[in-house]
């Protein structure tokens, strides 16, 4: 191989490699996180496809409220989930 050859080789790996592409900010993160609902590829979030991961979540939340499934939660069974589960994610401010 001719050493053009090699450095072009070279070159395109360098700047294939991630630690040379341009960082994502936090806010560019948020929107790709919000974009792979899209499921249609369609480019664009539907109303659909965002309540579909509502949906999704609200029934995983419930789920883990609702301890002796019955499908129901229960003002005892709503304290145990809180004070478990959430209480550290929701500090309150006194």
């Amino acid at each position: 191989m001719s050493v053009r050859c090699l450095s072009a080789i070279l070159l395109v790996t360098l700047l294939a490699t991630p630690a040379w592409a341009e960082q994502k900010t936090a806010t560019d993160k948020v929107v790709d996180t919000f974009m792979a609902l899209d499921t249609d590829s369609n480019e664009a979030v539907s109303y659909d496809e965002y309540k579909a991961m509502v949906e999704q979540r609200a029934s995983e939340r419930f789920s883990q409220m609702d301890a002796n499934r019955n499908g129901e939660v229960s003002a005892d069974e709503y304290r145990e989930f809180w004070q478990k589960e959430k209480a550290q994610w929701y500090r309150l401010k006194r």
